[in-house]
């Protein structure tokens, strides 16, 4: 998370890595398009529209389509990163100025945890 000044200073998500066993040891990070970049095991990939192969795991591909997390950013050309892994996950990342929206789309796994919680059904323990 950083402090952007489209946020007045709040902190706002400035990029995402995915990685872990379902990645067999890769790492696929994206970040917003002031400072960040998209890269596959820290190499810059992407640096336009188009698409990408996650060594068989899946696809990345980078467009200007998709429904956007904040409609309020519709004004603005989109730059979105749509991330579809072979195990169903699948993520979009809305990436902006100086900072990123995403989405993410998966069923829930078996010992799964993180920031958006681990799927037990209990907000409480979230």
């Amino acid at each position: 998370y950083k402090a952007t000044p489209f946020t007045n200073g709040l902190a706002a998500t400035n990029a995402v890595a995915i990685g872990g066993a379902f990645l067999q040891g890769h790492v696929l990070k994206v970040g917003c398009m002031e400072n960040g970049q998209i890269s596959w095991d820290n190499a810059p990939i992407l640096g336009t529209f188009g698409s990408f192969n996650a060594a068989g795991l899946g696809t990345v591909t980078y467009n200007d389509q998709g429904e956007l997390v904040d409609a309020a950013m519709g004004h603005l050309d989109k730059h979105i990163v749509h991330i579809k892994f072979n195990n169903g996950v699948q993520l979009e990342v809305m990436r902006w100025s100086n900072h990123i929206n995403l989405r993410i789309t998966m069923s829930p796994q078996a010992g799964q945890d993180g920031h958006c919680g681990n799927f037990n059904g209990n907000a409480g323990d979230d």
